[in-house]
């Protein structure tokens, strides 16, 4: 519930006059949907207080895990992180027949990763027992090769990694059930309740393979056929003797004989982690699957005496929140942070909340934010132009300029929220520009436009026109409000196509779960003047 509250309470100790311009700016794109086509405004500035803040900690369960990611990346300023994947498994048969005399093929754990487009892949292609000079008939067999380039990928990507998959040796709790970042801080929500995040696996290696910044896929065909270009997927061969062991010597088990069971006292899940310390960060869609396949004894009548063996297949899921199927597995993405450096760590540690900050620091990953209070005299100098001088406020937004000298790779999104206090209580609310001035997802976007790749302006910017309206001509005031920002976006819903936001009220359905960016911001208090973060206003008179 929204408070009334009296602006002049909320003094700053920056004194800075505001600054009125008197010549015209175009904004052409602020305030849309307030201000026509091709008109114009005065411009005012108005000074903040902007730093550091850390939580260290994020929600990253299936409700907000979109994408999966792995790896890990480190740089000198925001140091190493390292990400690991947990997942519950669902039987892909209830009460599985292996039939008599089974015995184990081979068991593979696919990923399905992200890739350049199909065009951009290098494809060999290779007949099978045709000689150098003779033409291949439409019988000859074939093999086609194609290497694809990883997408979604941040960091070293010339360093391969060594990924291995482990056992989870205790049960994940419901879907219901929200899971943190930083398993040794638990719920920050609630200190007193049990440590659901810190996730024991078991140590054995069940599987590993090699993970570099392209991946390879093989198609086997008569040339005669019509194409079949496979998934492509990352392939971990797993343990003949621990599924033989697992699945095949417990067939008749009542544990597989529902979902509920096995998840809780039979399979529990895998972990999937990173051996390396230096690497790359992928993502990944987190709707694994494991594909055992055996073979076992004809036990039928016209079988003969030394009959082939038969072939059968069983199946795992890892199925997401967001898959279509029906019913869906706990997933997690946890995160480890070491190396920081010592800028980054004392600017969150020990923040000027007076005088702001030079730079800020915004990370994928973690719970890095900035905190943005406005000039409440300002504010209340801009109320009384609106109520007294007939102003029209027609846009209203924050630019903020990157830090370039750092070399990292920008973002595509910064996101903010409102964050205000309800009696003790601190409540976080999406901006209600999101919805007022809302374009299409993913590249029409009013409230935080996607970085400009093009033209490489080096700025973000956070279009708050309805707020900012909100408390100096609708007289709305949210108590000791403040500003939170952070790197990412919010999800956008499927049911959408993907071009809506997700959930128009909560900020905390956002992707920083699985984001790995990371970025350097000029601050109120940047040396570079013109660098300055400062909310900017454009108004009109009646």
């Amino acid at each position: 519930m929204k408070k009334l509250f009296n602006f002049v309470a909320t003094i700053f100790v920056c004194t800075t006059a505001i600054s009125l311009f008197s010549c015209e700016d175009d904004i052409s794109d602020v305030g849309s949907g307030l201000l026509d086509t091709g008109s114009t405004s005065n411009v005012y500035y108005v000074d903040l207080v902007s730093y550091n803040t850390n939580s260290d900690s994020l929600r990253s369960d299936e409700r907000v895990l979109i994408n999966g990611i792995l790896g890990v990346y480190e740089e000198p300023v925001f140091g190493r992180t390292k990400a690991k994947f947990i997942s519950q498994a669902r039987l892909g048969t209830l009460s599985p027949d292996f039939g008599t005399n089974p015995t184990i093929d081979s068991v593979i754990l696919h990923i399905p990763v992200f890739t350049k487009a199909l065009e951009d892949a290098d494809v060999d292609t290779t007949y099978v027992y045709v000689g150098i000079d003779e033409s291949p008939s439409d019988t000859a067999t074939m093999v086609i090769k194609r290497t694809y380039k990883l997408d979604s990928i941040y960091g070293n990507t010339d360093l391969p990694m060594t990924l291995k998959v482990r056992e989870v040796s205790e049960y994940l709790y419901s879907q219901d059930s929200t899971y943190y970042s930083n398993p040794a801080l638990g719920n920050p929500n609630c200190p007193s309740c049990p440590n659901i995040n810190q996730i024991d696996v078991f140590p054995d290696v069940l599987g590993s393979t090699i993970v570099k910044k392209s991946i390879t896929t093989y198609e086997r065909r008569k040339k005669s056929e019509a194409e079949n270009i496979p998934p492509v997927t990352l392939r971990v061969l797993l343990s003949n003797d621990y599924f033989k062991t697992k699945f095949i010597d417990n067939q008749n088990s009542s544990d597989l004989s529902s979902q509920a069971t096995f998840i809780r006292n039979f399979f529990r899940g895998i972990e999937l982690s990173i051996d390396e310390n230096q690497g790359f960060m992928f993502n990944f869609n987190p709707n694994m699957f494991i594909t055992m396949s055996y073979s076992h004894d004809d036990t039928s009548d016209d079988a003969g005496e030394n009959p082939p063996k038969l072939k059968g297949s069983f199946a795992l899921s890892f199925s997401s929140y967001w898959d279509t199927v029906i019913g869906h597995n706990v997933q997690i993405a946890q995160f480890e942070h070491a190396n920081r450096s010592s800028q980054f760590t004392n600017a969150y540690q020990n923040p000027d909340m007076v005088n702001g900050a030079s730079r800020l620091y915004l990370s994928g990953m973690d719970g890095t934010k900035t905190i943005i209070k406005l000039n409440a005299d300002q504010l209340n100098e801009i109320k009384n132009k609106v109520q007294n001088n007939d102003w029209a406020i027609v846009g209203a937004e924050l630019i903020f300029h990157l830090d370039d000298s750092y070399g990292l790779k920008k973002p595509p999104y910064l996101f903010g929220w409102n964050q205000y206090k309800e009696g003790t209580k601190w409540l976080n609310k999406n901006f209600s520009d999101i919805m007022v001035f809302a374009g299409g997802y993913p590249n029409n976007v009013t409230f935080n436009p996607k970085y400009n790749y093009k033209d490489n302006n080096k700025i973000y910017t956070l279009k708050i026109t309805d707020y900012v309206k909100s408390l100096v001509e609708r007289n709305e005031v949210f108590e000791d409000g403040q500003i939170v920002v952070s790197l990412g976006n919010f999800l956008l819903a499927p049911s959408s196509g993907y071009s809506s936001v997700l959930n128009g009220m909560d900020p905390f359905y956002n992707d920083r779960a699985f984001n790995p960016h990371r970025v350097v911001l000029h601050g109120n208090a940047s040396e570079d003047d013109a660098k300055k973060l400062r909310l900017k206003v454009y108004y009109t008179k009646k």
